[in-house]
């Protein structure tokens, strides 16, 4: 048993050139994970960007939705007789025939 004992020793010797690649190794990896925290970081304000992009679009979309109401209410109120009666006696000066016009001085 006192042979393994001796064996067991030799390996816990300090080894300079096991030590070196350890500290490499290290190094390497808290440098891999320097790198993807910042990577993280990177895409969560982009993702922060394009979320408050989105509800910008998305208030855009309402606006339209909504002038698009307005103009088809105007455009069904334009193909009404009373629209078109409007516009002859404004624009045009028209009158029924048993109409009187006074105007002012």
């Amino acid at each position: 048993m006192a042979r393994k004992k001796k064996n067991y020793e030799k390996y816990r010797k300090k080894n300079p050139e096991k030590e070196k690649r350890n500290k490499t190794f290290t190094i390497i990896i808290a440098a891999i994970l320097v790198v993807m925290v910042l990577a993280q970081i990177g895409l969560i304000q982009e993702r922060r960007r394009l979320e408050a992009e989105k509800t910008k679009i998305e208030k855009q979309i309402s606006k339209e939705e909504e002038r698009t109401k307005e103009l088809k209410k105007t455009k069904k109120y334009m193909t009404t007789d009373e629209y078109i009666e409007k516009v002859a006696r404004e624009k045009f000066g028209l009158f029924y025939p048993d109409e009187y016009v006074l105007e002012e001085e």
